[in-house]
């Protein structure tokens, strides 16, 4: 697609789609009393989360300027750092809530744990913080994606 913005819609269009579903697994999660998952049957709900993150940080990048190019390269390729990374070069702020909630997400994310080995991964904890910082931090970001009158 060569246009970036009608590539940022796309991008934004799925992100929520993946939030939706995100939302209907999060209403029957079973959660621990400091509102964590107490099952690991939550990873679907975290991957969908994770993947929303990854596209709404590609939709707010292309609507200033980042090059779908660039957005295919190995540095950006499903690491969230990277593309929040890039966003606050560009000037953007984010809260430290969701810059914490970000980069616990990466590496699982990155490394498509929540996909293929989070069950066997060895010392390695999933990442699942309570689902209701998660949604805070997705408004956050869909924020960041929305129409500018101002050209942003």
């Amino acid at each position: 697609m060569s246009d970036p913005i009608s590539l940022a819609s796309a991008y934004r269009l799925t992100a929520v789609n993946f939030w939706k579903s995100a939302k209907i697994i999060g209403a029957s999660l079973e959660t621990k009393s400091n509102g964590t998952p107490a099952r690991l049957t939550a990873m679907p709900f975290y991957f969908l989360v994770s993947h929303a993150a990854e596209l709404l940080l590609k939709s707010a990048l292309l609507k200033r300027g980042f090059q779908e190019s660039d957005l295919k390269k190995f540095d950006y390729r499903h690491n969230l750092d990277a593309l929040l990374e890039e966003l606050r070069k560009k000037g953007v702020s984010v809260t430290p809530d969701t810059v914490r909630l970000i980069s616990g997400l990466t590496s699982q994310h990155q490394n498509h744990a929540l996909r293929y080995t989070a069950l066997v991964d060895d010392g390695q904890r999933t990442f699942m913080p309570p689902p209701l910082l998660v949604f805070s931090m997705l408004d956050e970001l869909l924020l960041l994606t929305r129409i500018s009158t101002q050209g942003i």
